[in-house]
Parts: C-alpha cells; sequence; structure tokens
C-alpha cells in the first residue's frame, strides 16, 4: 500500500491511496475462495469448481468486484494505522479508479477523525468547592426518614387530615358517563399525593367513615391520563375507613429490626458514617467536574455532531435502565410524563457534548503529560480491587483476555489525568 496523498481539512482527512498489483493478486484469490463456496454447477459437487471453470459460467467480474473492495479495505485500514488516525466514523466520498490487469488500483476517500484541542490552561487553576457538613440535624433528619419509611398505617376514629390514607368507594362521571377505571369500591386514597389533583384532596379533609361527599373538579392540563387531562369529573367519595401513620418509637428494638445495628446509638453512628461518605463522594465529584469544567470553557474544540449523538445514545441507555429498575419500560416513562423520545434526547444535548470535550481534553492532556498505563500498572490496578477471583497473576491474565484491555486502560489513564489536575489545582472550600 502506498499514501499517494493525505491532506487534512479541519476534522476531515482526504486519502488518495495505491494498491499494488500483486496485493490484488492476493485479494482477488481470497475472493473467489469466498465466492466458489456457494456455487452450484451441474457435475461438480458444490464449491469445488476451479477459478477458470467459473469465470467461464459467470465470468470475471463478481471476482473483481469482491477482490477490489477487499484491496480497498486492507489498504484503507493500514493508512489508518500508519497514520495514527482517531477515527470516528465510516469513510465517505470513496472513488474507486478503473480495475486493470497488472496495474495498481488506486482509489481516495474522505474519512472524519477525532477533532483536535487547542488546550488552554489546565495546570495552577484556582477553583472553590464547597464540602457538605454532616451536623447533628442532618443525622436526626435521616433517621426521621427512616423511621417515617418503616410507619404503619392504622385505623383511626378522628377526621381525615393530610398524609391519611382513606378507604373508600369512588365514582367519577365525566361527560355525563360513569368513568369505569376510576369506579370501584374499596379504593385507597392517600391525601396529599394529588392522584387526582390538589382540588380532590381538599375535598377530602376533614372527612370520617360513614361521611358520603359529591363534587366536581377540574383536572390539570398537565395530568398524567392524557384521555382525562384538563376535564371536568364529578365524584362521588364514600368513605369506609381513615387510617392515619403511626411513627415508630426510636428505640433499640427498631434499630434492630431495620438495620444491622442492635443499638439507637450505633445505628446513629452508622447514619452520620454513611452521609460522611455520601458527602465526601459528592465533594470528589463535584470538584473534579469543576476542573474539567474550567478546562472546557477555555479550550478551543468543536465536536461533530456524530460523536454528540452517540453520547446522547449512551445517557438514553443509561436512563432506560435506571427506568426499567423500577418496573418501567421507557415507552412507560415518555407516555406518563407526556414527553417523547426526542425530547428526551435534547435534554441530554448539552451534557452530552461537554462529556465528548471532556473524553477528548484528558486523553490530550495525559499525551501532552505523558500519562499512560503499562500492562504491569494495569495488573496493578486489577489486584487493587481484592477481588478474591482476581488475587493469582494466572487468573489477572485470564480476565484480561476476556475483557476490552484497550478500554480498561484508557478508564485508567483518563482517571490518573483527572488527580494529575487535582494535584494541580488550588482548590478552596
Amino acid at each position: 500500500m502506498k499514501i499517494l496523498n493525505s491532506q487534512k481539512q479541519g476534522n476531515v482527512i482526504f486519502l488518495e491511496l495505491e494498491q499494488p498489483f500483486d496485493v490484488l493478486t492476493h485479494t482477488l484469490d481470497s475472493a473467489f475462495k469466498k465466492i466458489v463456496k456457494d456455487v452450484r454447477i451441474p457435475g461438480f459437487r458444490q464449491g469445488k469448481i476451479t477459478r477458470s471453470m467459473y469465470e467461464k459460467y459467470f465470468g470475471k467480474e463478481p471476482i473483481i468486484r469482491e477482490g477490489v473492495m477487499e484491496a480497498v479495505n486492507a489498504a484503507y485500514t493500514e493508512a489508518v494505522q500508519l497514520l495514527d488516525l482517531h477515527v470516528i466514523d465510516f469513510p465517505r466520498n470513496i472513488k474507486i479508479g478503473e480495475f486493470k490487469e497488472n496495474e495498481a488500483l488506486q482509489f481516495s476517500c474522505e474519512v472524519d477523525v477525532l477533532p483536535e484541542a487547542k488546550l488552554g490552561t489546565y495546570k495552577g487553576l484556582d477553583i472553590t468547592v464547597a464540602k457538605d457538613q454532616v451536623s447533628d440535624d442532618s443525622v436526626n433528619d435521616q433517621l426521621e426518614r427512616l423511621r417515617d419509611s418503616y410507619a404503619p398505617y392504622e385505623t383511626t376514629d378522628r377526621a381525615a387530615q393530610s398524609d391519611d390514607v382513606i378507604r373508600a368507594s369512588l365514582t367519577a362521571i365525566i361527560d355525563g358517563e360513569p368513568y369505569a377505571p376510576w369506579t370501584r369500591d374499596g379504593a385507597g386514597i392517600r391525601i396529599g399525593m394529588g392522584n387526582f389533583g390538589s382540588e380532590f384532596d381538599s375535598q377530602l379533609l376533614g372527612a370520617s367513615a360513614g361521611d358520603t361527599k359529591t363534587f366536581s373538579t377540574t383536572l390539570p392540563d398537565d395530568f398524567s391520563n392524557k384521555d382525562t387531562a384538563g376535564k371536568l369529573v364529578e365524584f362521588t367519595v364514600t368513605v369506609q375507613e381513615v387510617r392515619e401513620k403511626r411513627l415508630p418509637e426510636l428505640t433499640d428494638e427498631f434499630a434492630a429490626k431495620v438495620s444491622p445495628q442492635s443499638t439507637v446509638e450505633a445505628l446513629r453512628s452508622e447514619t452520620r458514617q454513611r452521609l460522611e461518605s455520601q458527602a465526601t463522594e459528592k465533594y470528589e465529584n463535584d470538584l473534579q467536574n469543576a476542573i474539567i469544567n474550567a478546562i472546557i470553557d477555555g479550550t478551543e474544540i468543536e465536536v461533530q455532531p456524530i460523536l454528540v449523538n452517540r453520547e446522547i445514545d449512551q445517557l438514553v441507555a443509561e436512563f432506560e435502565s435506571n427506568v426499567r429498575r423500577i418496573g418501567y419500560t421507557l415507552d412507560q416513562y415518555l407516555a406518563a410524563t407526556q414527553g417523547s423520545l426526542e425530547q428526551l434526547r435534547d435534554t441530554y444535548a448539552e451534557a452530552a457534548t461537554r462529556r465528548v470535550k471532556a473524553d477528548i481534553i484528558l486523553a490530550e492532556i495525559a499525551k501532552t503529560e505523558s500519562i499512560d498505563v503499562t500492562d504491569d500498572q494495569l495488573v496493578a490496578e486489577i489486584k487493587s480491587w481484592q477481588s478474591p477471583e482476581l488475587t493469582t497473576d494466572k487468573q489477572i491474565e485470564k480476565y484480561l483476555k476476556k475483557i476490552d484491555r484497550s478500554r480498561l486502560k484508557y478508564n485508567l489513564r483518563r482517571q490518573r489525568t483527572v488527580e494529575f489536575l487535582i494535584a494541580n489545582t488550588t482548590i478552596t472550600h
């Protein structure tokens, strides 16, 4: 393969390449061996005919077409490696010269590559990041939330208040007709949740068991049920039972029931440690993001839409995975929020753009500062995970053969680059 021309304009490389005829000879032979496998000719077993016989029946064109494409792909791949091009998409505007016996084949194409980052200041930055302090009040708030989450609802004789749950016989009429989905006996309604709007909840405040209330309310325009949003609904609610939340006492018995701890003090200590760990993690993330954002704002870089769209694809996939964890599909979520996939993608556009820029910039800083990861460092990193299945060199070697080693190195190099930036930043709390 010979590179006849290589010109860069912006983020596009124009390549003009030449493949010698001796390479074409091999690719034509390879092409014939692939094609002939599926060929049937009377008197011959499938795939067992000679090339001359094949050309007699079908001509040379199928072999030439397949062989030329194989030669073009091989030359393109070699050129990308030789020129160390960071290609982001398939080549385009491919122009292949005429095939001629005993002559080299020439072709040209354009290929999009990663944009260059003209780095600004990335060392000696002054960054201010606050770290949340864990107070006694914040620990008490967490314990109160824990009590609330384990609080049972018990029947009460008093009138209904906010946050109570009532069991009731419910009838709904829309446009003069009963609305079956909302007409049922023994319906559970938590006052204050706004399942039918805040006006509905307010009508039930003060109701007691045995009371019947008939009232009309207009549902909000953004109501989750599109069929009834903005419509006037006549409700008849017969209260069968009022249940109030009873907070359990914060005792050693409660602590043992809801946690591995046997005393309230141990539970309080565990809660404080967890909050402090969360505060530290948040601080580290905020610091990293602040540094990277400052560097992005000071760097000249323009990323192509294809890179942003791929990152949006990843963000949407992550969001869909989170939605599935709570028992919904993405379509169900979009229907409930009256949104669309296009709107969801739009909300991720800015974040995706900054993530793409961050990856490119961090890679450029790693290159500039000679931050790399050797195989020995990679093994040491894996050992630091302290995984029972990855303790010996043989286990780690087997593991590395199964995974994308280059991706693991990339992530570790990125992590070390961030650590380098933090070490070279003046931080004010």
